[in-house]
């Protein structure tokens, strides 16, 4: 953000010399009569709105979804008050953007407890807590869908049914990957939503 503010003020001042150079060269009398526009005023450089993905992220086609599988096909689920089951957070993306790190939080239905978890063959660390601020890196990879942790999960005598939903990390507010390019760029990914009914 600060590179893109001081390129910003630099170009700003590049187009003013420019034309400061212009005007000292051979104008007709009649155009140095004119009077001189002010200059513009130059925005500042904004950043991205969270809402809208920019078309590098819309190329790059990443996901970041619960499911009752390891390939994200089933996402919906009937369980019943102590019932033990699965759910796995599923990475998806563009084979041609290579990830490193995946970083979402995974909010539950009321009712429903995790008792064990466990990280895909490819994990070299985990940072965080499932429903708060979580991130997961893992070797390079370049996807295009793998399973980053399996929750084993139970329903509770409260559980009503609901929507399991990976959404942006509490504190960070951020849902996406980081790439494994030499910057570490990131990248913002969708969540998704798996519904459990209650039996």
């Amino acid at each position: 953000m600060k590179r893109l503010l001081i390129l910003a003020i630099a170009l700003g001042l590049l187009t003013v010399s420019l034309s400061l150079v212009a005007s000292c060269g051979g104008k007709s009398e009649q155009a140095a009569q004119e009077p001189a526009k002010a200059p513009q005023k130059k925005e500042p450089v904004q950043q991205i709105p969270d809402e809208g993905l920019n078309q590098f992220e819309k190329m790059a086609s990443g996901f970041i979804r619960p499911a009752f599988d390891q390939a994200a096909e089933q996402t919906e689920k009937t369980v019943k008050s102590g019932d033990t089951f699965d759910i796995y957070v599923v990475a998806e993306y563009n084979p041609q953007v290579p990830m490193s790190t995946a970083n979402y939080r995974l909010a539950l239905p009321e009712g429903v407890n995790v008792v064990a978890s466990a990280n895909c063959d490819s994990t070299i660390l985990t940072v965080g807590k499932y429903d708060d601020d979580f991130v997961i890196a893992f070797r390079c990879s370049t996807g295009p869908k793998m399973w980053l942790v399996r929750y084993i999960c139970q329903a509770g005598p409260a559980f009503r049914g609901g929507t399991v939903e990976t959404q942006k990390g509490g504190d960070n507010q951020y849902l996406g990957f980081t790439m494994c390019d030499e910057q570490k760029s990131l990248v913002r990914a969708q969540g998704g939503r798996a519904e459990l009914k209650v039996q």
